[in-house]
């Protein structure tokens, strides 16, 4: 099987308990798999404390079928490893009623139209806990 190179790009910048996740491009499979292993490097320095994800999407075109499948599988890694809240910043209502069915098994997404009000949101629901 021939790996490909990673279509798609992303930063993920703690803040506190919260990973700010800047997304853009059009994304494949080794692009998740990327990104997933810099989010399982991050939620390790939390030592199990709670954390929530705010997902900057503004940037974001598409993805290929298994690069959509495997964050839907890492999402059940997170909800296991202390992550509470999942924020999505940018999404247009099609792709927000799909990540309420991706996620129906897990924290309801909750969906902004600004990052800093996510950013915001999320610092103040982990305080609460």
């Amino acid at each position: 099987m021939t790996d490909f190179i990673a279509h798609g790009k992303f930063s993920v910048t703690p803040q506190g308990e919260v990973l700010l996740c800047e997304i853009q491009g059009a994304w494949n499979k080794e692009a998740s798999e990327q990104l997933i292993e810099d989010l399982k490097a991050q939620v390790q320095e939390f030592s199990g404390k709670k954390w929530a994800r705010v997902m900057d999407m503004q940037g974001w075109e598409l993805a290929t079928p298994d690069a959509l499948s495997m964050m839907t599988a890492f999402s059940a890694w997170e909800d296991q490893h202390g992550c509470v809240l999942r924020c999505f910043v940018g999404l247009n209502t099609v792709q927000q009623q799909l990540l309420e069915m991706k996620y129906q098994h897990s924290h309801k997404p909750q969906h902004f139209s600004h990052t800093d009000t996510a950013l915001s949101y999320a610092k103040q629901f982990l305080q609460r806990l």
